[in-house]
């Protein structure tokens, strides 16, 4: 199989983990794939993105349907979230199971942490949104760096960062699914965590999810034309 070909398509998908899975088990890891990033590039669309803390907020107060519809599709995002995490795992534990289960550990931890953001952010915004507080008080307050909020940071960056990392070599050697789309993942984090560029980085998590949903879905008729 020539080096662009096995970018482009998994380069061997009779052999995929996936191609084992029941006809129902490769829809739901592919709806899983899609629906998370989704919800997350959905959630970017519909906020209005701000640098600063009392801007987002000033938007916030400004437009409470909007932000409520926003932090409703992160918080519909996170069970999604924690089975991609699954997903990935179970496609290149194969090949590479300590890599597999150790950036699954990592990712899922942080996963643990962006609930907690979540949640809390859901709770700025309802204050917010109250109108009985003053925005650069509330600001100033969300911005402090207390012994909680950095916990979150810390099961959050390090745990998405290095898990996503260690994932993407694991998926690479697993050979399950296109190589291109697991490409798409590092520029993924250099977009999103690295550049703040949150539209263009969940518009390519999205693609990738899409390119590995199909190459989990075309597993199936891999084995059955075997």
């Amino acid at each position: 199989m020539s080096t662009l070909t096995s970018l482009l398509s998994a380069p061997d998908l009779a052999g995929s983990p996936a191609a084992r899975w029941t006809r129902a088990g490769r829809l739901a890891a592919a709806a899983t794939l899609l629906l998370a990033a989704s919800f997350q590039l959905a959630a970017f669309l519909t906020e209005e993105q701000h640098d600063e803390t009392i801007d987002r907020f000033r938007w916030i107060a400004a437009n409470p349907d909007q932000a409520d519809l926003a932090k409703l599709f992160d918080i519909l995002a996170m069970p999604f979230l924690f089975g991609v995490v699954i997903v990935y795992v179970l496609l290149s534990r194969q090949r590479s199971p300590r890599l597999a289960y150790a950036g699954g550990i990592l990712l899922g931890c942080g996963m643990v942490g962006l609930s907690m953001i979540q949640g809390y952010e859901a709770l700025a915004f309802s204050l917010v949104q109250d109108g009985r507080f003053e925005l650069s008080a509330l600001a100033d307050a969300f911005e402090d760096a207390a012994p909680p909020t950095i916990a979150m940071l810390l099961f959050f960056l390090p745990g998405a960062f290095f898990g996503l990392l260690t994932l993407v070599v694991a998926l690479w050697r697993s050979r399950a699914v296109p190589r291109a789309a697991v490409l798409l993942i590092p520029l993924f984090i250099i977009t999103d965590f690295l550049l703040q560029m949150g539209v263009l980085g969940h518009a390519i998590a999205l693609a990738a999810a899409c390119w590995i949903a199909s190459a989990v879905l075309l597993a199936g008729r891999a084995t059955s034309a075997g």
